[in-house]
């Protein structure tokens, strides 16, 4: 039996029937899907017509309020207590057939292995990883088994990423916290994102100032005063409009203010032991790109 979490709004529901349900009812050497919706708006109903497809169930849980990525999926995971992992997926994808198999077994064969991600197509994301170990930097929350005792030792995620970015640092934690990454290309899912269907040129979107803001943070917090610096910098140099970038920076100092944990001067040592695995090698990337 596995529990699946996936963060929906109304809006979604489509492709939630139309990719990502059909997919699960499809999955080979998996007994049971407990597929749960979280309404992260927190208001109205998902209206999800069927409750069961085959193999899958579907249930709507909500926290009355509206939430963030990592929120809701803290919310979901303290509700539920998946035992031994969980995987987080978005609406807007459709998973071969032996995907989710295909993690369990890689999660399965070691306790130290934090995250498993699945392959990302039809534009597959060009992280590096290591060819013989599958190690990665950091796991897209596109898709991504968790391992449960994991989670629950780091705390799940930082919500104050609010969406975009807390995928990278729940994966650097886990490097902190003697866990692994793993990326496994035999476990590919199709993602129908709207980086590739439905995004014009000429405005800006709340994925574009999230990313921008929660880079500036993930800089702060992992590499200090200095990193921000250097982050600010690298940010300064895009193509953005001073508009955008002046609305990044408020955000980005009024959350520096509240944040009063000094996570990287208590890491420290560690984060700089991890230097091919903690690292930003250009703006909003933190690997080194594959052909």
């Amino acid at each position: 039996m596995l529990t699946v979490f996936c963060s929906i709004s109304e809006k979604e529901i489509k492709q939630a029937t139309a990719w990502l349900i059909p997919s699960l009812e499809k999955q080979k050497n998996i007994e049971k899907i407990n597929l749960y919706l979280i309404n992260y708006s927190g208001t109205n109903s998902l209206n999800v017509a069927k409750k069961n497809h085959g193999i899958v169930s579907v249930e709507e849980i909500s926290n009355k309020k509206k939430m963030g990525f990592g929120e809701a999926h803290n919310f979901a995971f303290k509700k539920i207590l998946p035992k031994n992992h969980f995987l987080i997926i978005n609406p807007d994808v459709y998973l071969n057939k032996n995907c989710i198999s295909k993690m369990i077994e890689t999660i399965q064969s070691d306790q130290t292995i934090g995250i498993v991600e699945a392959r990302q197509m039809p534009f597959e994301h060009p992280k590096e990883y290591n060819k013989k170990t599958k190690e990665t930097p950091w796991a897209s929350g596109f898709g991504m088994l968790i391992n449960s005792a994991f989670f629950k030792k780091v705390n799940g995620f930082d919500e104050k990423f609010w969406m975009y970015c807390e995928d990278v640092d729940l994966s650097w934690r886990a490097w902190i916290n003697d866990y692994r990454i793993i990326y496994n290309p035999l476990a590919t899912a199709y993602h129908f994102t709207g980086i590739y269907s439905r995004y014009r040129n000429d405005r800006y979107y709340l994925e574009q100032f999230w990313s921008a803001r929660n880079f500036l943070y993930l800089a702060y917090k992992f590499f200090g005063n200095d990193g921000a610096d250097r982050g600010i910098k690298i940010f300064e140099s895009t193509n953005y409009p001073k508009n955008f970038k002046n609305a990044v920076m408020q955000s980005f100092q009024e959350l520096k203010i509240t944040t009063t944990d000094d996570f990287f001067n208590k890491n420290k040592k560690k984060i700089l032991s991890l230097n091919t695995k903690i690292k930003i090698t250009g703006f909003n990337l933190y690997h080194e790109t594959r052909n």
